[in-house]
């Protein structure tokens, strides 16, 4: 009885120790496979072309139109009874106007026209001072309402105002009239025909500064 029993333990034993080996054998750890991993590639991007931009050509300003005229040249504005003939004697420029007790000083340079006013019409009639203009190409200047009647005060020039004088028909009037203007800027005379119809006259002037400055006595 106890030797049939060895030997069945024997076997079971040695059952067993096969059983080990098979496992050992068929369950080893499997080396891992390495994946190979894709490099991304770069996409060349083109660099945006500039567009030149061409630059506008200057439009040149139009020269005004109509008659231009010179100093001590008469010549007539407008016709029939709105004729006017006028004659430019000389430019004078000063920064106060008037005598020592009365007068004004320019917020830029007084330019002092001297001229002859005739009226060729039938009738009498008034300087006119809205249609006498001093201007350049941003500018327009109209006589100094405050300024002119200071002439007659002004020892350096005798002449008289032209602002509100009056001419009889087939007479003339020698006087002045005083702008306010920007010493450094270029001017001319627009001489506007009275009835609205007809040409606009000219007279160049210049660079105020480089006017003649009223000194002395200056018979007009």
């Amino acid at each position: 009885m106890l030797t049939a029993c060895g030997t069945v333990f024997t076997g079971l034993l040695a059952g067993c120790s096969g059983g080990g080996g098979e496992d050992g054998d068929g369950d080893g750890d499997a080396t891992p496979t390495a994946t190979a991993t894709t490099e991304p590639t770069a996409t060349e991007t083109d660099a945006p072309t500039a567009t030149a931009t061409e630059a506008p050509e200057p439009t040149e300003t139009p020269a005004s139109g109509g008659p231009t005229h010179g100093l001590d040249e008469r010549f007539t504005v407008g016709s029939g009874e709105n004729a006017i003939d006028y004659r430019i004697i000389d430019f004078y420029r000063t920064d106060r106007i008037g005598s020592s007790a009365n007068n004004r000083t320019a917020d830029g340079t007084y330019l002092l026209i001297l001229l002859e006013f005739y009226n060729p019409q039938n009738d009498a009639t008034t300087f006119p001072r809205n249609q006498f203009i001093v201007g350049n190409e941003e500018q327009i200047r109209y006589v100094d309402e405050d300024a002119t009647p200071l002439v007659s005060d002004d020892d350096r020039i005798d002449t008289d105002p032209l602002l509100n004088a009056t001419v009889l028909a087939g007479s003339s009037k020698v006087g002045a009239v005083v702008f306010d203007l920007d010493p450094d800027r270029s001017y001319r005379i627009r001489f506007l025909p009275t009835g609205g119809e007809g040409e606009t006259h000219y007279l160049d002037i210049g660079t105020i500064s480089d006017i003649q400055p009223l000194e002395s006595s200056i018979v007009g």
